[in-house]
């Protein structure tokens, strides 16, 4: 019998017909229930290898070495530079991820974790991520009576976190309220001889229900008419005022002229009062004069310096309290020694960091001196240009070098989870962000400030995104569905 006598019935030639079309369908409809599954959750993880089509590689290259398991004792990336970021590719519409990681670190005593939220990478929300000193024995995380979240040592109440007193008190990536503090009417008039070069913030406790300063400014730019000085004040993050005002400018004349810049406001609650003032560093301000007792700057102080102002180089001596400072100058002519308390630091190379690091059990403010002046400090704390003027605005910032209870601490206001012990030195953090709306790809930053100075890293050897939204029927789950069609093809 030939194959073209035999003849095959209707219904079966309908089904063999048929079973193409449906196996397609099918391969359609688990594709489509991969991306948009029913229970609103999607799981997406790797090992950073490449491999995954979710989540890519942490990038730049070069300041990360792939580890392949032969060299060393793992399957990751190891972090050698600061900071790295990750690309991740959202499945679909979802309005969070929780992020789980598995990594160590050596030699590197804080990490922080953050997504950026824009398309220019402006937005960055970090949280904290590792904390060597909170992970120890001598820290207990606890919940305050007024709700505030943070770390406590052994022997300190929880309540100490509600207390304004910023004394022995550090934050670490989290709001805080503003002390109530006011000080009585004054006439007399403090003024302060300067060279403070670019932004500051400068940190004021109204008197009388006033802020009265009076700033003395000048551009040193040669190729210009004049540069811009922005003001912004404000009060636990909520703007009172806002101004700008262009300083005299030069034009191959010699510096611009110092002219007046006024800062007033009156009818003021008790509290204090951020100014900040956003220049760039061809701006200088010569001269701070106010009625105000008490204000501080930092904790970024940029001395600059006076070639061309004055025929000697001007002295910087201030008040802090702050334990560690991060000093740098770009001239030879700032290379130097810093008396920091009781003690100093030298400043041997341009465009190069000096850290200066305080392990003293002292917990009043100390002098800072640079005798040369020319030199950028950046702190964990705030400088006061004499004693009677400091105050401490709020808590200072916990960072890698922070010793905790060696330097007085008692309490850490953080929303940081302590991590998960996986066992030789690895450790389980999680995290759960908002993803920004429309967003088909996700950028996590990882900060691991220092990590090169110190010569320490950060291994990651698994990565975990899990994309969670409320549970779909059919209708909701076509309407998602349609949604995401709809953003793909104006994404074209």
């Amino acid at each position: 019998m030939s194959l073209e006598s035999i003849t095959i019935p209707k219904p079966v030639a309908y089904i063999f017909g048929i079973v193409p079309w449906l196996i397609g369908i099918g391969v359609i409809l688990f594709i489509l229930s991969l991306r948009f599954p029913a229970t609103g959750v999607f799981r997406a993880e790797t090992n950073l290898s490449g491999t995954s089509a979710f989540i890519y590689q942490f990038l730049p290259a070069e300041r990360t070495i792939v580890a392949s398991g032969e060299e060393l004792d793992f399957i990751g990336q190891r972090m050698i530079e600061d900071p790295v970021y990750v690309n991740a590719r959202t499945p679909g519409p979802y309005p969070t991820v929780n992020v789980e990681m598995e990594f160590r670190v050596m030699h590197q005593p804080l990490v922080e974790l953050g997504i950026v939220r824009d398309k220019a990478g402006q937005q960055l929300d970090m949280i904290p991520w590792y904390s060597e000193m909170l992970q120890s024995k001598d820290w207990n995380q606890v919940t305050s009576p007024n709700g505030k979240r943070g770390f406590v040592s052994k022997s300190t109440p929880s309540s100490r976190l509600d207390q304004l007193d910023t004394r022995n008190l550090a934050v670490w990536l989290a709001t805080t309220t503003s002390p109530l503090m006011a000080d009585g009417y004054s006439t007399s008039s403090q003024i302060f001889e300067v060279s403070l070069r670019g932004q500051h913030d400068i940190w004021i406790v109204p008197a009388g229900g006033r802020i009265d300063m009076r700033l003395k400014v000048q551009d040193v730019n040669r190729t210009r008419s004049g540069g811009l000085l922005a003001i912004e004040i404000s009060k636990n993050g909520n703007i009172v005022k806002h101004d700008a005002i262009t300083a005299s400018g030069s034009l191959d004349q010699g510096y611009g002229e110092r002219i007046p810049v006024s800062i007033k406001l009156d009818n003021l609650d008790p509290g204090v009062y951020r100014v900040r003032l956003l220049a760039d560093d061809d701006i200088f301000i010569r001269e701070i004069s106010t009625t105000n007792p008490r204000f501080v700057i930092g904790p970024r102080l940029n001395i600059g310096d006076v070639v061309g102002y004055r025929e000697e180089p001007r002295a910087f001596s201030g008040i802090t309290t702050a334990r560690h400072i991060v000093a740098e100058t770009f001239h030879i002519e700032g290379l130097q020694e810093i008396q920091f308390g009781p003690i100093s630091g030298k400043v041997l190379q341009t465009h190069t960091a000096t850290r200066i690091d305080r392990t003293d059990a002292i917990d009043t403010p100390v002098r800072i001196t640079a005798p040369l002046g020319d030199v950028r400090i950046i702190s964990d704390g705030f400088f006061a240009l004499n004693e009677s003027t400091f105050f401490e605005p709020e808590p200072r910032r916990l960072k890698p070098e922070t010793h905790g209870t060696q330097e007085g601490l008692v309490a850490v206001l953080t929303d940081y989870q302590s991590v998960s012990d996986l066992g030789d030195g690895w450790v389980l953090a999680r995290a759960t962000f908002e993803i920004p709306e429309q967003a088909d790809m996700l950028r996590f930053v990882l900060s691991a400030p220092g990590i090169r100075s110190r010569a320490g890293a950060v291994d990651v050897r698994k990565m975990t995104l899990t994309y969670r939204r409320p549970g779909m029927s059919l209708n909701t789950w076509w309407q998602v569905f349609y949604n995401e069609a709809r953003n793909a093809y104006k994404r074209l």
